[in-house]
């Protein structure tokens, strides 16, 4: 019985390989598995996932990745083909076939982590329509709603302080709770609108005291400085308002366009 399978005597290289990648792959997929669970990149928006494509590191890392399980899966197969002993032919032109498709998606793959949509692009559209819609509870986690469509304030809320908190560069010192007035819980309505209010308010205090310096800023940020933030989530609260029924759109009066090239 033991004499059908040969693949551990043929293509030592291949076995030992297999083995290699096996070992890599399990490294890189407990990095993937702390950045979305244990870190500020939890929350897998496109935001966050074009923030992390963006940079040259993460764009190293997602090539090896994908180029790593690609050979494994595609090696294994090869393996197996091997255990049932085709004829030399079959087993040339099946082999043949099956890395050239390999090296076709792997291509594929690597272009697309090497040319992402860039970051300002991305930040751009989601101050001109909002969040998405999706079928997600989002994290952090949010109160019992389960549709990510922003129909609630709160969560809108919830996620921009995140936001705010966890991937920019604050240029001023205020203390979120002095910027948002939700507590922790499940608040009423009233307290939502309030809270709402209150952030559209820091918003507009820090549009009007202008553009943060140059030496303040932090290009390595999704949102470079306060201000920036404050121009994105103001356009982001009038757009999502617009999928709320029964509620005035945020007064945008005095606050500037989101333009992404010259901010970010």
């Amino acid at each position: 019985m033991a004499e059908k399978y040969v693949s551990s005597r043929q293509g030592s290289m291949q076995w030992v390989m297999q083995r290699v990648s096996a070992v890599l792959l399990v490294f890189l997929a407990f990095i993937h598995f702390g950045i979305q669970h244990f870190t500020s990149d939890a929350v897998s928006t496109g935001l966050t996932v074009s923030a992390r494509l963006n940079d040259p590191w993460w764009q190293s890392y997602y090539v090896l990745f994908v180029v790593l399980a690609l050979y494994h899966g595609i090696n294994g197969v090869i393996g197996i083909w091997r255990d049932y002993n085709p004829r030399p032919k079959l087993r040339f032109w099946v082999e043949i076939v099956v890395w050239t498709l390999a090296v076709f998606f792997a291509g594929r793959a690597v272009i697309n982590i090497a040319s992402p949509v860039p970051l300002a692009t991305v930040k751009a559209r989601y101050a001109a329509n909002g969040f998405p819609a999706g079928e997600t509870r989002g994290n952090p986690p949010m109160p019992t709603a389960t549709k990510y469509s922003f129909q609630e304030e709160l969560r809108e809320l919830f996620l921009l302080e995140y936001y705010l908190v966890k991937h920019t560069h604050r240029s001023e010192t205020t203390a979120t709770d002095g910027i948002f007035a939700h507590k922790p819980g499940v608040p009423s309505q009233a307290d939502v609108v309030a809270s709402g209010k209150a952030f559209d308010t820091w918003c507009a205090g820090v549009i009007a005291n202008g553009p943060a310096k140059t030496e303040a800023r932090d290009r390595h940020a999704t949102f470079s400085s306060s201000y920036e933030f404050a121009v994105w989530a103001s356009h982001v609260r009038r757009a999502n308002a617009a999928h709320r029924e029964g509620r005035a759109s945020p007064d945008l009066s005095g606050i500037p366009s989101y333009d992404a090239v010259t901010l970010h």
